[in-house]
């Protein structure tokens, strides 16, 4: 992904494009390509007298195809993609955290059902004549029953883990909507889906009744 604008600036690595109308800086760059998501970086820069507001819930791209599709390559492109929502997307980790750390804890009814059948097998077995290999044998089963339980909630518990990591950085470096005052300047991470399809991705930005700032993308295909 690169800019198509023949002026641009470098910031930390990233190749980042700057839109300046009136009062207003927009400035945005690529950042990375994430599962199916597309990431930008934002900056907007109020240079007016009045606060304005700054909604990501509401900047979207128009996806371009300026080449003819190859063969097996995928033609179906939207007319706009919207952004996601950063408070959706908020919630929804959220969502997940509070379910990995539930379950990292969590006894399930077939856990005590397992544990229930492993007393019961333990009582009946006293009144058997088993073998050392037998008794052995049966408690090594027990125990790899007991692992899997275990070892799911071990794997709830480094999940848990990951995505309280996610939120962290997604929570420090994600744009969310802001009433920007005079002379202040907000930026942060712009998620958006992916259109793999698409040879040019153009960016908009909607700023508060300012004419929207436009940033063209190069999308370019590599065979892998």
């Amino acid at each position: 992904m690169k800019p198509t604008a023949e002026h641009t600036i470098w910031y930390e690595g990233r190749e980042m494009v700057l839109h300046e109308q009136d009062s207003l800086l927009v400035q945005m760059s690529f950042v990375r390509y994430e599962g199916r998501e597309l990431v930008f970086e934002a900056v907007v820069e109020n240079g007016s007298s009045q606060p304005i507001l700054v909604a990501p819930e509401q900047f979207f791209y128009q996806p371009v195809t300026t080449q003819a599709a190859t063969a097996g390559a995928p033609t179906n492109v939207p007319a706009r993609v919207a952004a996601i929502d950063p408070e959706q997307r908020m919630q929804q980790l959220e969502t997940q955290l509070a379910y990995e750390s539930k379950e990292a804890t969590k006894v399930s009814f077939g856990e005590l059902l397992t544990t229930l059948g492993h007393i019961t097998e333990n009582v009946v077995s006293i009144k058997k004549k088993e073998t050392d290999e037998e008794i052995e044998a049966r408690a090594y089963r027990q125990q790899n029953e007991r692992n899997y339980y275990t070892n799911q909630r071990i794997d709830h518990s480094i999940a848990a883990d990951q995505v309280r990591y996610t939120k962290d950085e997604v929570e420090q470096r994600l744009l969310r909507k802001n009433t920007l005052p005079p002379g202040q300047y907000i930026r942060g991470y712009v998620y958006f889906p992916r259109t793999d399809a698409a040879d040019v991705i153009r960016v908009v930005v909607p700023v508060d009744g300012q004419q929207p700032a436009t940033f063209d993308f190069t999308q370019n295909r590599t065979k892998q």
